[in-house]
C-alpha cells in the first residue's frame, strides 16, 4: 500500500494538484452560490439507476476473456428508461423484465391490479406484497402508471390505433482514437488498414404501442465508407406487436431470449455480481426486435409470437456469416468481431451462410410457466472444430438440431427455475435453482448447473463461470442477500465450479471456486456506500518436468483477491461526488503475487436543468497484466464502457450532455489514459507508438 502511494505521488503529485485546483472551487461554488433546487436531483435519478443497474451486469466481466455481447443490454435497459412499462397493462413476462422484479413480484403486481384497482400512481406499487422501499426505489425508473388516453384493442382500422404513443428518435455518433495507429501507416497491401479510424453510427427509429421500425448503420475504425448505402453492417426490421393474440411480428433483425439461456439467448443478461440473487436467474424476454450493432449476433429473417396463456413462437433466419477460411469448401466457426479493415479481412467478409429455423411452445399454468424450444441451423459450408485440446467438441459439419425444455414455478415462497438442453451430436446440459425468501429480510437462491462438454449450444449464454456458451462445466451457487436494518444491507455469494474437458490454454480437466461478499449503506438519501470483498482461483497449467527430466503439464493454483471501496455522496441538488478505491492481488501458479491498485474521483454537476457534466479523474498502478483493474465509465448513449487499465499511469474523462430543446440532444465525451512506465500502447495493427492514448466521441439526438 505505501509503495503504491509513494510512487504514485512521485509521478502524479503536480496532476493531482492541478486537478484539485478545479475541481475545488467548482465543489464549493455549487454549494454556496446555487440555489438549493431539487430539479437535478429528480433528474439524476433515472441516470443514476440506469448506470448501478448496468455496472452490476458488467464490473466482473473482464473485456478481455469474455465474449458476450452487451450492447442489446445497455440498450434494453436505456430504452427501457426512456420508455417505462405501464404497470396497468403490462404482462407478468413484461414486469419480469424490470430489473429487480422477479416472477412472484411480477404475479403480485398482476394480482393486485385484477384484484383490487388499477394503479393511480407508482407509489401505489408499495402495496404490492413483497415490494418494499427498496424495490420500489430500484424499479421506479422503469415503470409508469399509462395515460388516460388508452385505445381499444379492435380499432385496428382507425390510424391513432397504430399511431399512439407514437415516438421518433434519430441519432449519429462519431468516435475515434486520436493517435495514429500502426495499422493506418501501411499500405493496405502490406496488411494495412483500408479505412479511415473514424467509428461512426446512425440510427433512425419509430416505435407507438403497436409499431416498431428501425434502421441502424454502422461503421467500425479501420473500414471503409464511400456512400450512405456502403455501412459495413446495417441492420432493420418491422415489428407490429400486441394485437389481439398476435404478440409480436417481427420482419427483419430479431433476437431471441428464452428459458434460462441454454439453448437460444442473443443479447447481454445479468451473471455473477453484486446481485446475487437476481443476476443468475435469468427473465426470458422472448423475441424482440434486434437495434444494436453487434454483428455476430441475432438473427435476420421473420419471427412471430401468438397466443395468450399458451403461447407459440416460429422463427426463420437467414443471413451471411464472416468466417477465416481453410480450404474451399472449409471454414471455420464464424468470428464474433464484426471487422473487416484490411484487405484479407474484407476478402472472406459474409463469406458463409447460415440459415435457421426454429420455435417455441409455452403453457402458463396456476403455478407458472413451462416451455419446449428447438432449432435446426444449417451452415452453407463445412465448418471445421480447430485443432487445439480445448475445440475437440467444438461443432463440426454443416448441421445441427438443438431442443430444450424449460420451468418457472412459484410454489409458496419459493420460485423454482431451470432448463435441460440437448444438441444432436449427443450434448446435453441442465441447469436447475431455487429462490427462497425467508420473509422481507431475507433471500437466498441455489442454482445447480451440469453443462456436457459435448454440449454444442452455438445460440446459448447460460449462466456460469464462462462467460458465453453454455459447455465442459458444472457448478454449484449458493447466494444469500439480508437487510440488516433499513440503512444496511449484506449480500454475498459462494460458487464452486470444475471444467470436465480442457478449456482455453489448458490440456487437462481443472476446477476451481470464487466467493464474493458486500456491505452496502446508506445512511441516508444523499449518500450510499458500498465495501466488497472477492476471492477467485482456479487451476492453471504450467511447464514442469518429472523424475526422468521429461517435459510434463501441471497445475496449481490462479488466484485474484480484489477489495473494494466506493461512496457516492450528493453534495448538493446540482452536485453528485462518486469515489472508489480498488486493490488487486493476483497470483498465477508457481510465480509471485503481484498487486494492482485503483482510486478514482468522479463529478456529477448540473449547471443547468439542460446541461449535464461529468468529469473522472483515475490513477491506477499495477505490477503487470494479472493484475489488472477496471472501471465502469460514463459514455455516450447506449455506449457500454467497461475500461481496463494496467501498468501505472492516469485516466482522464469527461462527458457532457447538452439538452439544446426539448427534442435535440448533444453528448461528448473526451478521454486519454496517460502510462508513466511505458512508450508504446497496444500491439499489431492497434500500436500506438507514446505513453498516450487519447479518444473523442460527439453523439446528437433527435427525438419527438
Amino acid at each position: 500500500m505505501r509503495r503504491f502511494f509513494f510512487r504514485t505521488y512521485q509521478y502524479s503529485s503536480f496532476k493531482k494538484s492541478a486537478a484539485l485546483t478545479v475541481l475545488i472551487p467548482v465543489i464549493l461554488l455549487s454549494m454556496v452560490l446555487l440555489p438549493q433546487t431539487g430539479f437535478a436531483q429528480e433528474q439524476d435519478t433515472t441516470r443514476v439507476q440506469v448506470e448501478r443497474d448496468l455496472e452490476r451486469a458488467i464490473e466482473d466481466i473482464d473485456p478481455e476473456e469474455s465474449d458476450l455481447d452487451l450492447e442489446e443490454l445497455i440498450e434494453f435497459l436505456e430504452n427501457l428508461a426512456n420508455n417505462p412499462m405501464n404497470i396497468n397493462r403490462a404482462s407478468v413476462d413484461d414486469l419480469m423484465q424490470i430489473p429487480g422484479l422477479n416472477f412472484r413480484l411480477a404475479q403480485n403486481i398482476v394480482r393486485y391490479r385484477t384484484e383490487q384497482a388499477p394503479f393511480t400512481a407508482i407509489e401505489d406499487l408499495g402495496n404490492v406484497s413483497g415490494i418494499g422501499p427498496a424495490t420500489l426505489g430500484r424499479i421506479r425508473p422503469y415503470v409508469s402508471v399509462g395515460t388516460g388516453l388508452e385505445l381499444g384493442r379492435d380499432l385496428y382500422l382507425n390510424p391513432r390505433f397504430w399511431t399512439n404513443n407514437s415516438r421518433f428518435e434519430a441519432f449519429t455518433r462519431y468516435q475515434q482514437v486520436l493517435q495514429e495507429q500502426e495499422g493506418y501507416t501501411r499500405p493496405d497491401t502490406l496488411g494495412g488498414y483500408v479505412g479511415s479510424p473514424i467509428k461512426y453510427y446512425q440510427r433512425f427509429r419509430y416505435t407507438s404501442n403497436h409499431l416498431s421500425l428501425n434502421l441502424t448503420q454502422d461503421k467500425d475504425p479501420g473500414e471503409p465508407l464511400t456512400g450512405p448505402t456502403d455501412f459495413d453492417f446495417t441492420s432493420w426490421h418491422l415489428e407490429v406487436r400486441d394485437i389481439s393474440k398476435l404478440q409480436n411480428l417481427v420482419v427483419g433483425d430479431f433476437s431471441i431470449a428464452f428459458g434460462q439461456g441454454l439453448l437460444l439467448w442473443s443479447g447481454g443478461a445479468f451473471g455473477k455480481g453484486r446481485d446475487v440473487i437476481r443476476g443468475p436467474s435469468k427473465n426470458e424476454r422472448g423475441v424482440r426486435p434486434f437495434t444494436s450493432a453487434q454483428e455476430a449476433i441475432g438473427f435476420r429473417g421473420v419471427a412471430a409470437t401468438v397466443g395468450n396463456r399458451l403461447q407459440f413462437t416460429g422463427f426463420y433466419s437467414d443471413r451471411q456469416r464472416t468466417a477465416t477460411v481453410i480450404d474451399e469448401n472449409t471454414v471455420n466457426f464464424p468470428t464474433q468481431s464484426g471487422l473487416h479493415r484490411t484487405l484479407n479481412e474484407r476478402n472472406r467478409r459474409n463469406n458463409l451462410g447460415q440459415t435457421t429455423v426454429g420455435g417455441r411452445i409455452r403453457a402458463q399454468i396456476p403455478y407458472g410457466f413451462l416451455g419446449v424450444s428447438a432449432f435446426h441451423n444449417h451452415f452453407d459450408k463445412t465448418v471445421a472444430r480447430g485443432s487445439q485440446p480445448y475445440q475437440q467438441f467444438n461443432f463440426s459439419g454443416q448441421n445441427l438440431a438443438g431442443y430444450a425444455a424449460d420451468y418457472r414455478l412459484l410454489l409458496g415462497d419459493a420460485i423454482l427455475f431451470g432448463e435441460f438442453a440437448y444438441t444432436d451430436n449427443g450434448g446435453y446440459g441442465f441447469l436447475s435453482g431455487m429462490e427462497y425468501s425467508l420473509g422481507r429480510l431475507t433471500d437466498l437462491l441455489f442454482v445447480y448447473r451440469q453443462y456436457d462438454k459435448a454440449l454444442q449450444s452455438i445460440f446459448g449464454a447460460g449462466f456460469g463461470e464462462q462467460s458465453g456458451r453454455p459447455r465442459n462445466e458444472q457448478g454449484f451457487y449458493v447466494g444469500i442477500r439480508h437487510a440488516l436494518t433499513d440503512q444496511i444491507r449484506i449480500s454475498g455469494y459462494f460458487d464452486q465450479f470444475k471444467f470436465p474437458a480442457p478449456r482455453f490454454q489448458t490440456t487437462q480437466p481443472t476446477s476451481g471456486y470464487d466467493w464474493l461478499a458486500s456491505v452496502e449503506y446508506q445512511p441516508f438519501r444523499e449518500l450510499s456506500m458500498y465495501l466488497l470483498a472477492r476471492y477467485k482461483v482456479r487451476d492453471q497449467e504450467y511447464t514442469g518436468t518429472d523424475a526422468l527430466g521429461r517435459s510434463i503439464r501441471l497445475l496449481d493454483d490462479n488466484s485474484r483477491t480484489n477489495l473494494r471501496f466506493q461512496a457516492d455522496y450528493q453534495v448538493h441538488p446540482r452536485v453528485r461526488l462518486r469515489t472508489r478505491f480498488d486493490m488487486v492481488r493476483a497470483q498465477a501458479a508457481v510465480s509471485d503475487a503481484s498487486w494492482g491498485y485503483l482510486v478514482f474521483q468522479d463529478i456529477r454537476f448540473y449547471p443547468t436543468p439542460r446541461l449535464q457534466i461529468d468529469a473522472r479523474i483515475t490513477m491506477f498502478d499495477t505490477d503487470d497484466f494479472d493484475s489488472r483493474v477496471f472501471q465502469f465509465e460514463n459514455d455516450l448513449l447506449y455506449v457500454l464502457s467497461n475500461t481496463m487499465l494496467f501498468d501505472q499511469g492516469q485516466r482522464m474523462y469527461f462527458v457532457i450532455r447538452y439538452e439544446a430543446t426539448q427534442w435535440l440532444d448533444f453528448w461528448f465525451k473526451a478521454a486519454t489514459t496517460v502510462y508513466e512506465n511505458r512508450n508504446v500502447i497496444g500491439s499489431g495493427l492497434a500500436q500506438i507508438d507514446g505513453n498516450r492514448r487519447s479518444d473523442i466521441g460527439v453523439q446528437a439526438r433527435v427525438r419527438f
